[in-house]
């Protein structure tokens, strides 16, 4: 294998390995897939779009977490963009990177085991679809 060959391929691995460590969290889910879900260019409000209403958490706890944890871990890498005042998040240039996860998981909703998507509402749409 050439040398310019194994950079490429370690740069692969690596872009991976961020998608899937920025997603490690529900919130950060959430956005994201929010964030699929609304027209390009559309901010989304904060903590909202990213408190689903199957899980409603605290919103002031959810606030700081946003600010200090998932905010910073998505933008880190240009999937998202963000603002602190008020609290607003939006597509970032490296945003087709995590959509692709979740458009791929979409697609194959059907596929998915029941114990990873039972409490899921939109894979759990897509998978009615599918069955249709």
């Amino acid at each position: 294998m050439s040398a310019d060959r194994k950079e490429r391929a370690a740069e692969m691995i690596e872009r991976w390995n961020r998608v899937f460590g920025s997603l490690a969290a529900e919130p950060r889910r959430q956005m994201v897939v929010a964030l699929m879900e609304a027209p390009p260019g559309r901010e989304l409000s904060l903590p909202e779009a990213a408190n689903p209403p199957y899980l409603l958490r605290d919103p002031e706890k959810l606030y700081l977490d946003l600010v200090h944890s998932h905010l910073p871990a998505l933008a880190e890498h240009g999937f998202v963009e963000w603002d602190r005042e008020p609290l607003r998040v939006r597509r970032g240039p490296s945003f087709e990177e995590v959509a692709t996860v979740f458009e791929a998981l979409q697609e194959h909703a059907d596929e998915i085991p029941p114990q990873l998507s039972e409490s899921c509402q939109r894979l759990g749409e897509q998978r009615q679809g599918c069955e249709s």
